[in-house]
């Protein structure tokens, strides 16, 4: 009797693995449901940025996704769904002096592009050397450490 409820027990894991790693077709099979608790994550799919609720929510919406044979979203910083992006930094900045004492320092020429944000506006800024000079200027001018440019990736918006 206790060799045939293991080897029951055995068959049964066994099932349930197999059907845990198998992909439905069925809509229905994916998460209906979310706690309705705001704590909102951004996600990107390769070409839009979306903002989600919840990671539940975003859980949810990638399971329709792959259903449909689509690229799911993968999440990323806020700042992506949440900020302005804009082709001027330094004039949505309010046109910020530079050249502060102790901030102003030569960069070199070549041009490798970062993707950085301050919590509102999205931008580019040429090199790192050019960001330090930034964040120099804005920290002289009193903004607050979360009001500094910070690098959201190496490369264009």
């Amino acid at each position: 009797m206790g060799s045939q409820t293991l080897s029951l027990c055995c068959c049964l894991a066994l099932l349930s693995g197999i059907a845990a790693t198998s992909v439905s077709n069925n809509a229905t099979d994916c998460p209906q449901f979310c706690p309705a608790i705001f704590m909102p994550v951004c996600g990107h799919d390769g070409f839009i940025y979306k903002e989600f609720a919840s990671i539940c929510n975003l859980k949810a919406f990638n399971c329709q996704r792959e259903r449909s044979a689509l690229t799911t979203y993968a999440t990323t910083d806020m700042d992506w769904c949440r900020t302005e992006q804009v082709t001027d930094l330094q004039e949505k900045l309010g046109n910020i002096k530079l050249d502060i004492n102790g901030c102003l320092k030569p960069c070199t020429m070549i041009y490798q592009p970062l993707c950085v944000s301050n919590g509102k506006y999205r931008g580019l800024m040429p090199s790192a050397c050019t960001l330090e000079t930034f964040n120099c200027a804005l920290q002289a001018h009193g903004a607050k450490p979360t009001e500094l440019l910070r690098v959201l990736r190496a490369d264009s918006c």
